[in-house]
C-alpha cells in the first residue's frame, strides 16, 4: 500500500515509529479481546451445554447465543483486519465492516443491560423509557459520525502492510460524546440495580437476588472499563483514540454472558432441587399442589 495524505494538523504524528508502535499496541488489544472470549468459552462450556444447549429453546436462550457467538465471530473478523496483509481497497471495506460489527455488539450489550433492569422492575415502562432516552444519543452520534466522516481514512507507511484507521479530531469528539452517552446509561443501570438489591433483600438466594447482586458487580466493571476507553478519545493520538473499544466490548460480552449463564443455572437448580417446593420471582409464587392418583395420597409431603 502507498502513503495517503492526512490533514496537516495531524502530520507531526504520522511518522513511521509512531505508526508502528501504535499499530502494535492496537493489535495487542485486539488479540487480547479474542483470547479473553475464547478463554471464557473454555471455562463455561460445560455450563453452557448443560443449561443452554440441553434445554428447551426460548427467547432468552436465543438472545444469549446471539450475544455470545456474534461477539466471538466479530472478534475473529477483527483479527483478520489487523493481522492479515490486505490491499487498501479491502482495508476500506473491512473498516466499514469493523464499524458495523462494533456498533452491533454495543447495541446487543446495552439492550441486554436495559432489558435486565426492565425485568428487575417488573416491566415498568417508565424505567424502560428513561433508559432509552439516556442511551439514544449513542446510536445517533455514531450514525452522524459515519455520515460526516464518509469513507474511512486508511493510513500506511512503506514496509508495513497492515490496516490502520485514522480518526480525525472532529470525529473523535463525536465518538467521545457517543461513549459518554453509553457511560451515562450504564451508570443509570448500575444505580437502578443497586437500588433494587437494597429494596428487596427478602429475595436473597432467588433469581432476583442473583440478578441484582451479580449484575451490580458486572455492571460496575463495565462502567470502569468504558471510562478508561473514554479517556483515550481525549488523550490518545489519531491512531489510539478509542483503541480500547474492541477489548471493552469483548469484556462486556463476556461478563453479560456469565450473568445470563448464572441466571439460567440458578433457575434450573431452583426447579430441580427436591427440597424446594416454590419458585419466587418478583411478586409471583408458584406453589406445589398436592394431587392424588387413583385415590392414593402422595408419599412426599410439601411441608418443609
Amino acid at each position: 500500500m502507498s502513503h495517503y495524505s492526512i490533514d496537516a494538523v495531524d502530520a507531526p504524528l504520522l511518522d513511521t515509529a509512531t505508526f508502528a508502535w501504535d499499530l502494535r499496541l492496537y493489535r495487542s488489544v485486539v488479540l487480547a479481546g479474542l483470547v479473553l472470549l475464547i478463554y471464557d468459552h473454555t471455562l463455561t462450556l460445560a455450563t453452557e451445554v448443560k443449561f443452554i444447549w440441553a434445554t428447551k429453546l426460548r427467547p432468552s436462550i436465543y438472545w444469549f447465543l446471539a450475544l455470545r457467538y456474534i461477539g466471538l465471530a466479530a472478534n475473529i473478523a477483527n483479527c483478520v483486519l489487523y493481522f492479515a496483509e490486505l490491499s487498501r481497497e479491502v482495508c476500506v471495506k473491512m473498516q466499514i465492516i469493523w464499524k458495523v460489527l462494533l456498533v452491533s455488539q454495543e447495541m446487543l450489550v446495552e439492550c441486554t443491560l436495559i432489558m435486565r433492569v426492565f425485568a428487575m422492575y417488573g416491566r415498568n415502562w417508565w424505567i424502560l423509557i428513561c433508559l432509552l432516552v439516556v442511551f439514544a444519543p449513542w446510536p445517533a452520534l455514531a450514525l452522524w459520525d459515519t455520515i460526516k466522516l464518509g469513507q474511512p481514512q486508511i493510513f500506511s507507511v512503506p514496509g508495513i502492510s497492515e490496516c490502520a484507521l485514522v480518526i480525525p479530531p472532529a470525529s473523535t469528539y463525536r465518538l467521545a460524546g457517543a461513549w459518554e452517552s453509553q457511560i451515562a446509561c450504564d451508570i443509570l443501570v448500575l444505580l437502578l440495580t443497586i437500588r433494587r438489591a437494597y429494596t428487596y433483600p427478602r429475595h436473597a438466594g432467588g433469581l432476583l437476588w442473583r440478578m441484582t447482586t451479580d449484575g451490580a458487580v458486572y455492571f460496575g466493571i463495565i462502567i470502569i472499563a468504558n471510562a478508561a476507553n473514554l479517556v483515550t478519545f481525549y488523550l490518545g493520538d489519531i491512531f489510539l483514540a478509542g483503541f480500547l473499544s474492541w477489548f471493552i466490548t469483548s469484556l462486556s460480552i463476556m461478563l453479560l454472558a456469565r450473568l445470563m449463564l448464572n441466571l439460567h443455572e440458578a433457575a434450573a437448580v431452583g426447579i430441580t432441587r427436591e427440597e424446594l417446593n416454590t419458585i419466587e420471582l418478583e411478586t409471583l409464587r408458584f406453589a406445589t399442589v398436592q394431587m392424588t392418583v387413583d385415590g392414593l395420597e402422595p408419599s412426599l409431603s410439601t411441608e418443609k
